[in-house]
This record gives structure tokens, C-alpha cells and sequence, in this order.
């Protein structure tokens, strides 16, 4: 069964579902497995869900035993919905159902965003099972930018700001509506992204993207678009390594950047480290 956890009994049961978040198997995103976050990360962002009133979270139990806990957020004007922390001993599967069902009736037309390790095979195949659509199939990947010597930015590379905006946006808007990023969303908070773009004579080729997070040094990159799909690995590079450089010119520690399954040799030729495949499912409640 499910319950509201208070404040005090995460405390009570943090070591214990500390421990299940190092374990790729009995975990969901965000991991804790990725060699940038820690303990006390962990930790303040759990605690900061009591002071906050689009956050939850939840004690899941068996036979009046904690096995687990869920965290999640909501954004209502955009009717979002996404799991944060979603640590179990066991029975996932139970945990999920259950999950769905307590959300169900509160959260009427709201798109739902489970994020699981592929390792985690009992949430991946219950997902599945359950028609889930799987939108994101990618390999989380660290780096740190003072190990990246050969990172470099590449000739060619523009920065983008308001003024040239329409060069990304030209790239961003073959990547469809469903990410939650849209070129749109970005352009409202450009002050928080840096965004680079290779061009030549004016036509972008490519582009990547990304923004500082919460923790000191820490930046992610969130997307890379290459037109059309094309294959292109030395583009990829190009693009990889001017983020890399670029980071570490601004003090950048540590980088995270989840990519697809076909870029991910050329991901860790620019120095990335792959913590594990990533997959992120679903669903729309009625």
C-alpha cells in the first residue's frame, strides 16, 4: 500500500532508501549512481519536498513493512506530472500500479513521466507490458570537463542569443512536440540556457544545448539536434567537444548528457563516462 510519508519518517528510513538508490536495480531517475550527485544531494532535495506544495511523497509498504519510497512533482498550468525518486526493495510492480492508481484521480489529463535504469528490469517490462510508450531510449553519460584535454570550441560555432534565435529554432523544431523543451518553452527562460550552433555560411548544421543545474559546477546537456536525422558522428564530436570546452572555460565540474544509442561511441571519444541506459516512459491519465 501507499501513504503520505511525513518528514520524520523519511528520516527514519533514509539510510535505507539511500541504499536502494545506489542500486541501478531497485531505482528510478533521478540516479544517484552517476558519480556527481551525493548522499547530502540526495538528502536536500528529498527534505525539500515538505516545504513544497507541488511535491509529494510517499512510503510504499508490505505487510505493514516500508519497501520503498516515491517522490514526485507536478506543474499544474502545464499539466505535467513526473517521478523524481522512485526507490523500491521490491515489488515494483505493485509499487507502480498502485502509484498510477493514487494519482489517477487527482490528476485528471495530466502526461505522467516515469524515468527508470534499463537495469531496473521489473518497472521497465511492467511498463511495457502495460502499453506505456517509451519516449526516450538514451545512455546517461558523465563527464568532467578538466579530464576532457582535447576538448575544444570548433570553427564555426555561433553562440545563440535572441537576435539569431531563428538558427536554432529552424533545427529544434524537427525534433516534434514531444519533448518538454520545445523551442518555445527555451526561448521564454533563454537567459538560463547556452545553446551552440555550427553553421556555415549561414545554414545551421547542428546544434546542442544546455544550462547550468542546482549543484555548483554541475551543467546538463540537454539535447543535440542534427538535421534530419542524419548520421554524423564527427559533427556530433564537433559539437560535444565545444560544449566541453565551453563548460570548463566557465568553471564547469561535472557534465551530464543523456544520449541516443547511436552517438554514444562518439560521446565517449570526447572523454564521457556511461553510467547506464536510461529509459523514460509515458502515459496520459484520463
Amino acid at each position: 500500500m501507499l501513504r503520505v510519508c511525513s518528514k520524520e519518517e523519511f528520516l527514519r528510513y533514509a539510510d535505507f532508501v539511500w541504499e536502494l538508490a545506489q542500486d541501478l536495480t531497485r531505482s528510478g531517475y533521478h540516479t544517484y549512481c552517476d558519480r556527481i550527485k551525493t548522499r547530502e544531494d540526495f538528502m536536500e532535495r528529498r527534505l525539500a519536498a515538505f516545504d513544497r506544495e507541488a511535491e509529494e511523497i510517499l512510503l510504499f509498504e508490505q505487510e505493514g513493512k516500508v519497501q520503498g519510497v516515491i517522490h514526485y512533482y507536478w506543474i499544474p498550468e502545464d499539466h505535467y506530472l513526473q517521478t523524481i525518486c522512485f526507490n523500491t526493495n521490491t515489488a515494483a510492480e505493485q509499487a507502480l500500479a498502485e502509484f498510477l492508481g493514487w494519482i489517477g484521480g487527482r490528476f485528471p489529463g495530466y502526461d505522467v513521466y516515469l524515468g527508470f535504469p534499463a537495469e531496473n528490469r521489473a518497472a521497465v517490462t511492467w511498463l511495457a507490458g502495460q502499453g506505456f510508450e517509451c519516449i526516450e531510449d538514451d545512455y546517461n553519460n558523465t563527464a568532467f570537463p578538466d579530464q576532457c584535454p582535447d576538448a575544444e570550441i570548433s570553427s564555426g560555432i555561433v553562440r545563440i542569443t535572441r537576435e539569431n534565435y531563428d538558427l536554432f529554432r529552424a533545427l529544434h523544431t524537427q525534433d516534434g512536440d514531444e519533448i518538454y523543451w520545445t523551442a518555445d518553452r527555451i526561448l521564454e527562460h533563454l537567459d538560463e540556457w547556452i545553446i551552440l550552433v555550427k553553421e556555415d555560411a549561414g545554414e545551421p548544421l547542428g546544434a546542442i544545448y544546455y544550462k547550468a543545474l542546482r549543484k555548483e559546477g554541475w551543467y546538463e546537456i540537454f539535447g543535440m539536434i542534427i538535421p534530419h536525422g542524419e548520421y554524423n558522428p564527427e559533427l556530433v564530436k564537433e559539437l560535444t567537444n565545444s560544449a566541453l570546452a565551453d563548460i570548463k572555460q566557465r568553471g564547469g565540474r561535472y557534465v551530464t548528457f543523456f544520449c541516443g544509442k547511436e552517438y554514444e561511441e562518439a560521446v565517449k571519444e570526447c572523454g564521457f563516462l556511461c553510467i547506464g541506459n536510461y529509459l523514460c516512459y509515458k502515459t496520459r491519465l484520463k
